[in-house]
């Protein structure tokens, strides 16, 4: 292969003041083919110098792990790209870290007078690009635009990471403790006015200090779960010779095995950067491991604690043509609702519906009281044979479950009706409307199932036990969910990965999105939540949420969910933007931009969500289980209120209250119309009764009820659904 450098003179975008320019430093189209890649691109500078002052990512997280721009004298292959992980290095020589961003981190801008040289002055000829992804691309041009002034700067930027090449977190353990020092032998002092921490999903907080004599002073101490920008010190601190720089990492784990340190989003690290200016001198530094353990084992104590989240920097990252698409406005809930959005903690209410043998325990959902249903599987089980290799159900010769799979329980988890039994082979969702219909989705039957909730069947839509592609068939369906209106929405997941509109009379509208791991794509979409103006799909295997507008037909938002590390099985929306998400072992409740704001544990192999006011509940296979968490805060959840009368009437308790009270109301017109034949007769005269005189001169009477009824019709897996 011929060898291939891009060169770049300077890319200049629209002119900027101060005779400023632009360096777009990106990848080149890259198709990513496995998860946990590492690629690298390298741009080769004119022969001028130039100061960076300002960094400006042009990625987001629900592509990209992490990002390090590093300036070389050489780089590590001429290749126009290259396997960067375990092939060559970044930079074959003069490595030096110019800057790093993960988890959606804003733009960077340097105080003034400060900068970091490129070009011949300052042994950076080269600047390479360093993505870690997260999972495949089918094409990728992320990146990082620089903002330069060829006008020389009085202080050189630079900077100093502390790393830790030795990682040890045993499973199941809370606040382990990984600690760097060094001794900073340098001449020249250098002083510190930012900082960024950088770990994987164990991470609790990462904090670093300077000892001066018997002083500790902090230089720097965040979760490295916030947004892992570089966050300004309050005041600037000095490094000089003779001090020691130090940094601990703390982790939490609920793994059920050893985690060491590792290169992939299943292992660990523990990095904090301190970014410094200096007159002079070196623009990188290293401190690797616990060099002085005396020094840092008296670490101060709020090393172990997370601080109160700083403001993050408010300039936007730039909107690059053909890059990224621009996040629509409806991707945001309301600005007043979520300025007004109390904190929110949950905590584990042990003990809920212990009492109740529960099969595999697939969807959850509320009704209009406020009521918890639950579907499980009974005895059946999905296993590695339930489906053929064209998705055919195999054991549907053993017929429906028997036993009754669709269960209300109260607030204490006590069973309060059974429903459903000989109706289901392999239940999934489940969603409630604004009737109280209950709404079903069967992998097996392929099909979406409603009923009353006395268990009868209603309608079914699909045909039984045949998957298919088209309009008409499902394959594997996941969820359901009904918009006021009536429309159904139904995520056929397992093998179309697709979202799929209905009338209200199950005629098909729409398909919205295919296979795929780009935006408006699905790779098993899951679960859905009903969000007001939107729908909230949970896509499984590409680890995220997507938000889908019905009306548009279109995906208008990507919430990334990175810390779940492998897949998102279930999402539930509040009316003040919040977004509760479960991975398998624990779950976040998220901002609509995909920020942490609290986050719930003790799930094993989480399923489903279902929300209230003050409660929250996880459906788990395996145990086969619902838990309960209490809410410290009322949250405002969405009501499906229905805006039709179209559908069947509900067969429930609030209807027989009707019937007694339309009784009762009728008994005095009996009488009186009995007592008129009675004297009618007394006067020889034939009885005659006419109730439309009697009532009402207006013949209009109730229509004859009509219930829908189409034609018979009607996973848990770590297998990846086959693509349609």
């Amino acid at each position: 292969m011929t060898p291939f450098v891009f060169v770049i003179s300077v890319l200049i975008g629209t002119a900027l003041c101060d005779d400023k320019y632009t360096i777009d430093v990106l990848m080149p189209d890259v198709t990513v083919t496995q998860a946990d890649q590492y690629l690298c691109t390298s741009v080769q500078l004119a022969a001028k110098d130039g100061f960076v002052v300002e960094f400006k990512p042009v990625v987001s997280m629900d592509r990209v792990h992490h990002m390090i721009l590093y300036g070389c004298s050489r780089p590590g292959s001429r290749s126009q790209t290259w396997d960067c992980g375990s092939g060559s290095a970044p930079c074959s020589a003069g490595t030096k870290i110019m800057f790093a961003w993960a988890r959606d981190a804003p733009a960077l801008v340097l105080p003034k007078d400060v900068g970091f040289a490129v070009g011949p002055s300052s042994d950076i000829d080269y600047l390479v690009l360093n993505l870690h992804y997260g999972r495949p691309l089918d094409v990728d041009s992320s990146g990082v635009q620089l903002v330069l002034t060829p006008q020389p700067l009085p202080y050189h930027g630079g900077i100093y990471l502390l790393m830790a090449s030795r990682i040890n977190i045993p499973p199941r353990s809370e606040s382990v403790k990984v600690d760097i020092s060094c001794l900073y032998s340098d001449k020249e002092p250098i002083t510190v006015f930012a900082y960024r921490t950088h770990s994987h999903t164990l991470g609790r907080v990462i904090a670093g200090y300077r000892l001066r004599g018997d002083n500790y002073t902090e230089v720097g101490r965040a979760s490295p779960q916030w947004p892992q920008t570089f966050y300004s010190l309050p005041k600037p601190v000095e490094l000089r010779s003779g001090d020691v720089v130090m940094a601990r990492c703390t982790y939490d784990s609920d793994k059920d095995s050893t985690i060491n340190v590792g290169s992939t989003s299943r292992d660990e690290m523990c990095n904090l950067y301190l970014m410094f200016y200096a007159p002079s001198g070196d623009s990188y530094r290293e401190c690797v491991d616990n060099e002085l353990p005396d020094k840092s084992s008296h670490m101060p104590a709020d090393s172990l604690v997370v601080p109160p989240k700083p403001v993050m920097p408010t300039k936007p990252a730039p909107s690059v043509p053909g890059l990224l698409p621009k996040t629509p406005e409806d991707y945001f809930d309301s600005v007043e609702r979520q300025r007004n959005r109390r904190p929110l903690t949950l905590q584990l209410a042990k003990g809920f519906a212990s009492d109740v043998s529960f099969g595999q325990v697939a969807g959850l959902a509320i009704d209009q009281s406020g009521a918890l249903w639950a579907i499980h599987r009974g005895d059946r089980v999905w296993g590695g044979s339930t489906f053929d290799e064209n998705n055919v159900f195999t054991d549907a010769r053993d017929g429906p479950i028997t036993s009754p799979v669709l269960v209300q329980l109260d607030k204490d988890g006590h069973v309060v009706r059974s429903i459903g039994a000989g109706v289901f082979y392999l239940p999934h969702g489940l969603f409630i409307d604004g009737q109280n219909r209950v709404w079903t989705t069967d992998v097996a039957l392929h099909q979406v199932i409603q009923l009353d909730m006395d268990g009868k069947v209603i309608r079914k839509i699909g045909e039984e036990l045949k998957p298919g592609t088209d309009e008409n068939h499902f394959c594997k369906p996941a969820d359901v969910a009904v918009l006021p209106d009536g429309r159904i929405v139904v995520a056929d997941g397992y093998c179309n990965s697709r979202i799929v509109v209905f009338s209200p009379d199950g005629k098909f509208i729409k398909q919205i999105g295919s296979a795929g791991t780009g935006n408006g794509q699905f790779q098993l979409p899951h679960a859905l939540a009903y969000a007001g103006d939107r729908i909230y799909v949970a896509d499984r295997l590409n680890g995220r949420i997507q938000s889908v507008d019905i009306e548009a037909g279109r995906v208008t938002g990507v919430i990334p969910v990175s810390q779940c590390v492998s897949e998102v099985f279930a999402v539930a929306a509040s009316k003040d933007g919040r977004i509760f998400v479960a991975c398998p072992k624990v779950g976040f409740v998220m901002d609509v931009n995909g920020t942490i704001l609290a986050n719930f544990e003790g799930m094993n192999s989480a399923h489903d969500l279902a929300v209230t006011r003050d409660m929250l509940f996880v459906a788990e296979i395996g145990p086969n289980r619902i838990l309960k968490f209490l809410l410290d805060a009322p949250i405002e959840t969405h009501s499906v209120v229905a805006t039709n009368a179209t559908e069947a009437p509900i067969h429930d308790n609030s209807m027989w209250t009707s019937l007694m009270i339309m009784l009762l109301l009728t008994i005095p017109v009996v009488v009186i119309v009995v007592g008129a034949i009675v004297v009618r007769l007394r006067k020889g005269k034939r009885p005659r009764l006419d109730l439309g005189q009697f009532l009402s001169r207006d013949r209009t009477g109730f229509e004859k009820l009509q219930q829908e009824s189409d034609s018979e019709v009607e996973e848990y897996t770590v297998t990846p659904p086959s693509k349609a």
